[in-house]
């Protein structure tokens, strides 16, 4: 009897894969408009006082086949707040059950702002502390990834946040490029699930 493991990423196809959509797949255009929110958790140490580390993502599904994925961050320390907004915009496309976003431009805000002894800053992290920018710059910039669509969530095959890739994912853990076989079922309920940066985006329900 012969047994065969798969051993480090020898199972894995190729990761290309995840940066496009093959031409002979039909296109469709029938993807929820509005936001998609990734859930998250405060990254710095629960109940500290002296600092917290906030932040939020989200992918604006617009018409036109347009898209605005936005990533915010707050750094509050004692006695200041420091700022970081992260804006790519671009086309999508796509077939069936996959979706390629394509940014083609990327704005970066950045600011810092003193605080008193006696702000709250719940209220500051809920939205963008600072009127003006020192840094405010918009540029070029190309970045492609393939998600999965359930009809509900997205889920991106390769983890990636404010445009920081990892080198894990739902994609390194699956066997056949866009199949949704046993082992991609079992990798996005593992990374959709995490409690802790969770690879996914939920749509947002209109009240």
């Amino acid at each position: 009897m012969v047994f065969i493991f798969c051993v480090s990423l020898s199972c894995t196809p190729k990761l290309g894969w995840i940066r496009t959509l093959p031409p002979e797949f039909p296109r469709d255009t029938n993807l929820q408009l509005g936001t998609f929110v990734r859930p998250t958790e405060k990254k710095s140490a629960m109940g500290s006082k002296n600092f917290q580390l906030v932040w939020s993502e989200t992918i604006q599904i617009q018409t036109n086949q347009k898209f605005k994925k936005v990533w915010r961050e707050w750094r509050v320390y004692h006695d200041h707040i420091r700022f970081r907004q992260l804006i790519g915009k671009g086309q999508y496309e796509k077939s069936n059950d996959w979706v390629l976003f394509s940014t083609k431009e990327l704005n970066t805000k950045e600011c810092r702002l003193d605080l008193s002894p006696k702000q709250k800053t719940k209220y500051l992290t809920n939205r963008i502390p600072c009127e003006t920018f020192p840094l405010d710059e918009t540029k070029e910039f190309d970045h492609n990834l393939v998600y999965y669509y359930d009809g509900d969530s997205l889920y991106p095959l390769q983890y990636e946040s404010g445009y920081v890739e990892a080198n894990f994912g739902i994609a390194w853990e699956s066997d056949k490029a866009y199949e949704k076989t046993k082992l991609f079922e079992i990798s996005k309920l593992k990374y959709g699930k995490k409690e802790f940066q969770p690879h996914v985006y939920h749509h947002v329900k209109l009240d």
